[in-house]
């Protein structure tokens, strides 16, 4: 008994101990638990606290900065690589936000801008091609004249190729007016199966002569369908009238002068020829460039000629060695240029943080050079030129400088003396394809070009 009762005293005083020592900091009491939670709470609070705080500094920070609204017309990977420089210029400063919005393709772009400003809520910058500005401008007060801005910051409207700023003044007998810089400039080149070249036994052809010489033996060796492939597009008009060492229009711009005294309709004769020959295939209606792309690439034809923009795609999928070279010529090279441009809203909001953007896009590495380098657009001034992403690029692949040396032969005369051309664009579509698809008479068809042409040119004045 007494045994037990001393060995229960013993438990009993262990049990003590052990209370104490969990008391001691063996473990934690109710008081402790209480106390650390307490103090997690105000952990948690003060957490709380300076997150709300960061981001009202934040909110802050954004409703400071000047608000820029950039429309464009640049989509899948051009649209991801434009969103990209926009973003590296946001991240550059920290006065002004550029908001960059797709609107869809040029024309799309241009129909909206013109329904915001009638609804007082324009775009600061909108892009559009090359060939659409003299929509805009026709209309006083929609564009922004651009040399005040660029006098203030040292450039100059020489800094620019001439070939790529044809067109793009409100009057073109004004010296200092441009309201749009190019952006994503091209031009037309010849891409060449040199595979197939060297089979013939043939240099680079320098005229349309050479080529049609070299097509016909390829063809008649059953080594290809075509001589070359060129894509259905008014564009090419301009060049191969060009080429014939004339000009389209008269000096006054309303009527055809190469239908008059006939250097049109020679140029037009010669390329129906070589339709007939086989030496060129005229591309279809729908999906033009990719068709006459994808013939070339499947050795249908020897050589292909579109614009330079398909550098990338002809450079990642040919299957054989090529090269880009200069367009043959008839009599004279000439090229006309392409492209899209940037131009700021006469009504835009905050013209000046515009105009920021504007001149950190061409005069930054990271601006319209990488645009250039990263689409195989060619770049539009010699500062670009001469940039690292630029002489980069063309270290990687020397076709790229071909390309913009051709440009000496740029030829834009169409767009000065007469900047409404887009407006017979179809009526130039519908001659060629009747010329090239029907081998309709070309001296007829071209007088009717005339006709209609300068009826729509008469209604515009």
């Amino acid at each position: 008994m007494k045994k037990g009762l001393k060995k229960a005293a013993v438990l009993a005083m262990a049990a003590a101990m052990a209370a104490g020592l969990t008391a001691c900091g063996g473990g934690e009491t109710r008081a402790t638990t209480a106390a650390k939670t307490e103090d997690a709470a105000k952990a948690e609070t003060t957490a709380a606290a300076k997150t709300e705080e960061a981001k009202k500094e934040e909110a802050a920070s954004t409703s400071d900065k000047a608000e820029v609204t950039f429309w464009h017309s640049m989509s899948g990977k051009n649209g991801d690589l434009l969103n990209s420089i926009v973003e590296t210029y946001n991240t550059s400063q920290d006065k002004i936000k550029v908001v960059a919005e797709y609107q869809g393709n040029y024309y799309d772009a241009i129909a909206k801008a013109q329904t915001a400003i009638s609804a007082g809520n324009s775009p600061d910058i909108l892009q559009t091609g090359s060939g659409q500005v003299s929509i805009l401008a026709k209309e006083e007060g929609i564009l922004e004249n651009l040399v005040p801005y660029m006098e203030k910051s040292g450039m100059k409207v020489s800094d620019f190729n001439p070939t790529f700023i044809t067109g793009m003044s409100l009057d073109p007998t004004v010296a200092d007016q441009l309201v749009a810089f190019p952006m994503g400039c091209s031009t037309p080149v010849l891409f060449c199966n040199m595979d197939l070249l060297e089979e013939a036994g043939a240099e680079v052809p320098v005229t349309w002569t050479d080529l049609s010489d070299i097509s016909k033996k390829l063809i008649d060796e059953g080594k290809v369908e075509y001589g070359f492939t060129i894509p259905h597009d008014p564009w090419y008009f301009w060049m191969f009238v060009a080429q014939n060492d004339t000009k389209v229009f008269s000096e006054d711009g309303l009527k055809l002068a190469c239908v008059d005294d006939g250097t049109g309709i020679d140029a037009m004769q010669k390329v129906q020829q070589m339709c007939k020959d086989k030496v060129m295939y005229f591309g279809p209606v729908t999906d033009s460039d990719s068709t006459c792309r994808g013939m070339f690439l499947e050795g249908k034809s020897a050589f292909y000629v579109s614009s330079i923009a398909n550098l990338g795609n002809v450079d990642s999928n040919a299957k054989f060695q090529y090269s880009v070279q200069y367009v043959p010529k008839f009599k004279v090279n000439a090229v006309p240029s392409g492209g899209n441009t940037l131009t700021m809203l006469a009504s835009a909001k905050n013209k000046d943080a515009a105009w920021d953007f504007l001149y950190w896009l061409y005069n930054d590495n990271a601006g319209v050079a990488t645009f250039a380098a990263e689409t195989g657009y060619l770049p539009c001034s010699t500062k670009i030129s001469e940039m690292p992403v630029i002489k980069e690029k063309w270290a990687q692949n020397p076709n790229c400088e071909i390309a913009y040396n051709q440009l000496e032969y740029g030829n834009n005369d169409h767009m000065v003396m007469q900047p409404n051309n887009g407006d017979i664009a179809n009526n130039v579509a519908a001659m060629m394809e009747a010329c090239f698809y029907d081998y309709e008479d070309v001296t007829e068809q071209m007088n009717i070009l005339k006709e209609e042409a300068e009826d729509i040119l008469a209604d515009l004045q």
